[in-house]
């Protein structure tokens, strides 16, 4: 009877869910469930990473490939993205996804040893039964590569190895720059070798290409920073951050057709006034929490939750970056509020119930036939749990005294 107490029960159970994900990869039993999935074939984020490796190893410039937003990454990244053009599309989508594999698997190895009893289960748990995960897989996307290495930061500064935290933050930032979010917490911890390894890691790794093409410094800055590349892009129901569920309820009340959005500035005064005010609320509140703690864990936590907040372009993917922050938290403190928390954020949104012509691919915007209220519920379910677990994050970093960790 023993074999069935301790982590071993939430182990199965995760990946007889997980199983279910790889299954259903090739079915159609998951596509309604998210935007993504209904309306783009699989391997759409991939198929920018392929062309772009393809357009290093011809000579061409990675930033003029089409396809999606286009390439947004780091050139170090097209390096990486060139290894898959040498196979055809299909090897090389399936090379991905093992690729994926490889790090959940060294996640739940490193859970296993680093998380204790008895909540070493439930955090394994928390890698295999995770809605987002199946979306990565299924666009053939990289934010699980990044959440990993970010993972991987984590337990070393746990464990006080600065190099290799320096590594894995290096790491993350080459494959997704959004890991730059983190630097506000580590600059607040003072750890001035994981900072200078990673930011010259990108400054010595992407100086050379920009010098080459300089014209393509312009391009990855604007597709990272500016507004939408394309017209009606502003927002969409691929877009589950809070600063797009507030461009598209402003733009609603304020009778603007989003397929005529191409930036903030198409909105009213009035709605871009609430969109920079609470960004410029939600970053003040943060610095102002990160300026009173310096404990790593809810540090880096309340940055990642950030992002999710302020950034202009958040995919449902994108939600595996909480998977190592919501693992870190509980093996932390084992708090039952971050299990709920993980529940709603890991299940799929109500996305099915307001689809229109679901799973017809091409450009289709269900939310453009939406209202403010059904905007709202439809993000609700990803936004309020991450909300309060942002709000959780702020006061615990208020409430700590400043001291050396």
């Amino acid at each position: 009877m023993h074999r069935f107490r301790g982590p071993v029960p939430y182990l199965v159970a995760g990946l007889l869910i997980h199983a279910f994900f790889l299954v259903a990869l090739g079915t159609d039993l998951l596509r309604p469930l998210f935007n993504d999935a209904s309306h783009t074939r699989r391997g759409f984020d991939f198929g920018v990473f392929y062309l772009a490796g393809q357009a290093l190893a011809e000579g061409r410039d990675i930033y003029s490939v089409s396809g999606a937003f286009g390439f947004r990454y780091l050139p170090a990244f097209a390096l990486i993205a060139s290894l898959f053009a040498h196979f055809q599309p299909l090897t090389a989508y399936l090379l991905h996804l093992c690729c994926t594999e490889f790090f959940l698997l060294a996640n739940l190895y490193l859970t296993w040893r680093w998380v204790e009893e008895p909540r070493r289960g439930l955090a394994l748990f928390m890698w295999l039964a995770y809605s987002p995960y199946f979306l990565e897989l299924y666009m053939g996307q990289v934010s699980f590569w990044a959440a990993s290495l970010l993972f991987w930061l984590i337990v070393s500064l746990h464990s006080g190895r600065k190099w290799a935290a320096g590594f894995c933050w290096a790491g993350a930032l080459l494959v997704k720059p959004n890991a730059l979010i983190l630097a506000p917490a580590l600059l607040r911890l003072r750890a001035w070798r994981v900072l200078v390894l990673g930011l010259l890691a990108c400054l010595l790794t992407s100086l050379p290409y920009f010098l080459l093409y300089p014209a393509s410094l312009a391009a990855f800055f604007a597709a990272n920073v500016h507004s939408a590349p394309i017209q009606g892009a502003l927002t969409h129901a691929g877009n589950l951050g809070l600063q797009g569920g507030l461009v598209s309820v402003v733009a609603q009340l304020a009778g603007r057709p989003l397929a005529e959005l191409t930036s903030l500035t198409d909105l009213p005064l009035a709605g871009r006034a609430v969109i920079y005010g609470s960004q410029a609320a939600i970053l003040g509140a943060a610095l102002v929490a990160t300026w009173r703690s310096r404990d790593a864990l809810p540090l880096l936590a309340l940055w990642m939750c950030t992002f999710f907040l302020v950034y202009k372009d958040v995919w449902e993917h994108h939600y595996v970056f909480l998977q190592p922050v919501l693992v870190g938290l509980y093996a932390h403190s084992g708090s039952p509020k971050l299990l709920w928390i993980f529940a709603f954020i890991a299940l799929p949104t109500p996305f099915t119930f307001f689809d229109i012509e679901p799973g017809v691919y091409g450009p289709i915007d269900p939310e453009r036939t939406w209202g403010p209220v059904v905007s709202i519920v439809y993000r609700s379910t990803k936004l309020i749990p991450l909300g309060y677990l942002w709000y959780g994050l702020c006061r615990t970093c208020l409430a700590a005294a400043p001291t050396k960790s």
